[in-house]
């Protein structure tokens, strides 16, 4: 006689959440990322916002300029990154290895692509306080406490997605929420 097969793990409220959640926000970057394409066709906004800077007498940094040139290429990485992080979602709701898998180096890309913002963005105002002038910095300190919160929340802010994504790769990974998927 055949021993009865085991029976189905339980589909865990975690997992499920956390999948159509992600699915809402993965659409949701979809559409976006479109309608900024078609915008993108139907407006190019580069050279309209370089030009309104320099009518301004601004200067922009080498950084902020090569996001102006690059937009488009940006627009289709981020399109493309939302849906990915979709059809991980989707695999993640059908309890599929490859959802999971998917949705944590999603997870881990986010992070990585957190501390990297976090660190364009404290090049991005370095260089503006250098074009402000070194004595606005050293004789203002309403400017330079301005500039001390910004940078602690953005490490703050970098650092707490990492740790929530890093508890959310924890959870995914522990052999209950594993046992769901099916390869």
């Amino acid at each position: 006689m055949n021993p009865p097969p085991p029976l189905p793990t339980p589909a865990s409220t975690f997992v499920t959440v956390m999948a159509w959640i992600s699915l809402a926000l993965g659409a949701l970057g979809v559409a976006s990322g479109a309608l900024q394409a078609v915008m993108l066709v139907l407006m190019p906004p580069g050279e309209l916002m370089r030009g309104q800077f320099a009518a301004g007498g601004m200067a922009l940094p080498p950084a902020m300029l090569q996001v102006f040139d690059h937009l488009g290429l940006l627009n289709l990485l981020s399109l493309l990154f939302s849906a990915a992080f979709t059809a991980a979602s989707w695999g993640l709701l059908k309890r599929r290895e490859w959802g999971r898998l998917g949705f944590i180096a999603c997870l881990v890309l986010g992070a990585i692509f957190g501390f990297a913002m976090m660190f364009w963005m404290m090049q991005l105002m370095a260089w503006m306080g250098t074009q402000a002038g070194a004595d606005l910095a050293a004789s203002d300190p309403l400017f330079q406490s301005m500039q001390s919160a910004m940078k602690i929340m953005m490490v703050v802010a970098a650092a707490l997605v990492a740790v929530i994504h890093g508890v959310i790769i924890w959870k995914l990974c522990t052999p209950a929420i594993r046992a769901e998927f099916s390869r």
